[in-house]
Order: structure tokens, then C-alpha cells, then sequence
């Protein structure tokens, strides 16, 4: 059992850190074991702030924390960030526990009418709240919702690699090119305590109901978050909270329902519920170990990525996107990556919130 822990933390701090690589693409390469799975599931969800942060890379559960991170790491608040996503995505383990109470009945009850008329309330609070900008919000969420209904006819092995590196990372990595290394080695939280166990625990409910509704991801719920969370470091907060709940409760979801919320438990064998508490405890312990390392490993990463010409250093991680796109999907691929960094690059044109991008998959689930 030991070995499997450890195995699972080894390749979940390296699609952590690495960027542009998912647990997912891990898992397809035949890896089986629940244990080593949940493990590295969750240590990816801990330390994907890194590239996230650095570079610009997100995936689907850190996609809205780019540029609020990048500002700070910019500012430098580096580590700062860091220091926020292990303790967020801390808590986010330990307020998930008492909920896990209640949480299989909610799963039971759940109806996928309901889960649509929560992506049409998200929507329409979306448009409502951007003032001015709202027919420009209303034109980016259109844009992004064709673009994913397009791209989920097609057949992608990873339809989520492209479409989210293209509206939120690869504008990041054009930005950062003529731009400087994030820097701050200083870790320490510029937040009251209050208010950080507040906003964690705001994150954690939201994760939990990002992860009833199929397809509707960290991020969508990060964006039923801002609307509570103006300000920077309460966002990031959220966010990594939410990212770390999802994971979670998307675990007992497929232990009480069977259904599948996202792409780990999708290659786990059939389990009980009676394991629910095992997984607990493992995700308490886990949680505790990334607490030793992930910040001296971050700092190591981020003294790296000090050293190396950063404009070069974007451009080569910008080619290495392209060519993940190519291995996964070919052309086609490829050309998904190119027609959601259009869309990104369009909506910070314009001046528009990129929570708006994540129409990609809202309009897809009111579809259906």
C-alpha cells in the first residue's frame, strides 16, 4: 500500500509541475491502481499552481487563477501564491470531510435538469454583472460555446488540452515573452486568517457542486466564486479550494452514483462506499506530506525558471504546446489549439473578463 501512496505522489508532483502535461494523459498510459490514482490526482491538484503561475499553463481546474497569479507572481508575491494554493487545497481536504456526511444523498438526488439550470443561472448572472461589457461578454461566451460544441463533435483523445491552454495559456505565454520572470521568495500569506478559512471554505462547497454536474469543471465554479471574491488573494483562495474539492467530491460521487465526473475515476475498478474512509485519511495524509515539499520544491523551480532567458523560455514552452497538441490529436488538434488562442487573445482585446471563455463548456451542457 505504501508503495502505491508513494508512486501516486511521484507522478502527481510531476504533471504538477510539468506543464501542459495532465493526470489524465498518465492515466492512459495504463496505470489502474485506485490508490495510486486518488494519489496522484490529488498531489496534481496541490502543485499544477506552479506552471500555472510561472508560465501561464493551466488546465481545466486552474484555467481563471492565471492572470490574478501571474499578477502577483509579477509583483513579487511568487511563492506567496504558492504558499496560498497548498493551504487552500488543504483545508479544501479537511472541510470536505464533515460534508462527506451529506454529500452521497446530494449525489443521489441530483438530476441532470437541475445541473442545466445551474449553468443557465451562472450564465445569466455573468452577462447581468458585466455592466457595460456585458454585449461583449455575451459575443466572448457565444464565441468560446460554438467553439466547444465544434470541438466535442470531433474525435479528440483530449478535447480539454486545447481548448483550455488556447483561451487562457497561450495568451498568458504571448503576454510573458516581452515580459519579466515572476520573482518573490517571501511566502507569507498577505490575508487574515478569517478571512482565508472564509473564502476556503466558500471554495470548498462550490467544488462540491461543480463536481454534481457533468462536464462543469474548477473553473466554472470559479467563476460562480468571483462573484463573492474581488479581491486577488480571496480568488486564488477559492479557486485552488475549489480545484481540490472538485477532486474529492467527484471521488465519492463515483463511489455513491457510479458516474464518472472526471478523467481519474473514469480508469478506477468498481468501489465500495465503505472505502469512502480510507480515502479520507489518505487524502489527509497526502495533503500534509505536499505541505513539507511543494514549497521547496516550488522555490527550486522558481530560481530555475530566474536563470533561464525568460522570453526564450515562453517560447519554447509555447512550441511545446503546440507540439502536445500535435501528439495528442494531430492537425486537428493543432488547429483547435490555434482557433481557442484566437478567441483568448479576442476577449483580452476587448477587454473582457476570460471568464467569459468558459462558455466553452457551459453552452455545450445547455446543448446537450
Amino acid at each position: 500500500m505504501l508503495r502505491e501512496v508513494l508512486e501516486g505522489i511521484l507522478l502527481g508532483t510531476f504533471t504538477g509541475i510539468t506543464p501542459g502535461i495532465h493526470v489524465n494523459t498518465i492515466g492512459e498510459l495504463g496505470v489502474a491502481d485506485p490508490v495510486v490514482l486518488f494519489s496522484m490526482g490529488l498531489v496534481h491538484t496541490f502543485l499544477d499552481v506552479i506552471p500555472s503561475t510561472f508560465l501561464g499553463i493551466p488546465d481545466e481546474g486552474t484555467a481563471l487563477s492565471v492572470l490574478p497569479a501571474h499578477r502577483l507572481a509579477l509583483n513579487g508575491r511568487a511563492m506567496e501564491v504558492v504558499r496560498i494554493s497548498l493551504w487552500a487545497s488543504t483545508l479544501a481536504v479537511l472541510f470536505s470531510i464533515p460534508l462527506a456526511l451529506v454529500y452521497p444523498q446530494l449525489a443521489r438526488l441530483y438530476t441532470p435538469g437541475a445541473g442545466r439550470v445551474i449553468v443557465f443561472l451562472l450564465l445569466l448572472v455573468m452577462v447581468l454583472t458585466a455592466g457595460r461589457k456585458a454585449p461583449a461578454t455575451l459575443l466572448v461566451i457565444l464565441l468560446s460555446g460554438t467553439l466547444g460544441l465544434l470541438v466535442f463533435s470531433l474525435p479528440l483523445t483530449h478535447p480539454y488540452y486545447p481548448l483550455f491552454t488556447g483561451l487562457f495559456g497561450v495568451p498568458a505565454i504571448l503576454i510573458g515573452i516581452k515580459g519579466e520572470p515572476p520573482s518573490g521568495e517571501n511566502p507569507s500569506i498577505q490575508m487574515g486568517h478569517v478571512s482565508f478559512l472564509k473564502f476556503s471554505f466558500l471554495g470548498t462547497l462550490v467544488g462540491m457542486l461543480a463536481s454534481l454536474v457533468p462536464a462543469f469543471t474548477p473553473s466554472q465554479g470559479a467563476v460562480l466564486a468571483s462573484l463573492f471574491s474581488r479581491d486577488e488573494r480571496a480568488f486564488l483562495t477559492t479557486v485552488f479550494s475549489i480545484n481540490t474539492a472538485n477532486f474529492i467530491f467527484s471521488f465519492m460521487n463515483y463511489l455513491a452514483t457510479g458516474r464518472i465526473r472526471n478523467g481519474i475515476v473514469a480508469r478506477m475498478p468498481p468501489l465500495s462506499e465503505k472505502v469512502l474512509p480510507f480515502y479520507l485519511l489518505l487524502s489527509v495524509s497526502v495533503s500534509l506530506l505536499i505541505l513539507f515539499y511543494g514549497e521547496p520544491l516550488a522555490l527550486l523551480v522558481l530560481r530555475t525558471v530566474r536563470r533561464l532567458p525568460y522570453g526564450y523560455l515562453n517560447g519554447g514552452v509555447l512550441l511545446f504546446l503546440f507540439i502536445l497538441a500535435w501528439f495528442f490529436d494531430g492537425l486537428i488538434g493543432v488547429f483547435v489549439l490555434v482557433s481557442a488562442s484566437l478567441i483568448g487573445l479576442f476577449t483580452l482585446s476587448i477587454n473582457v473578463p476570460r471568464r467569459a471563455c468558459m462558455g466553452v463548456l457551459m453552452l455545450p451542457i445547455l446543448i446537450g
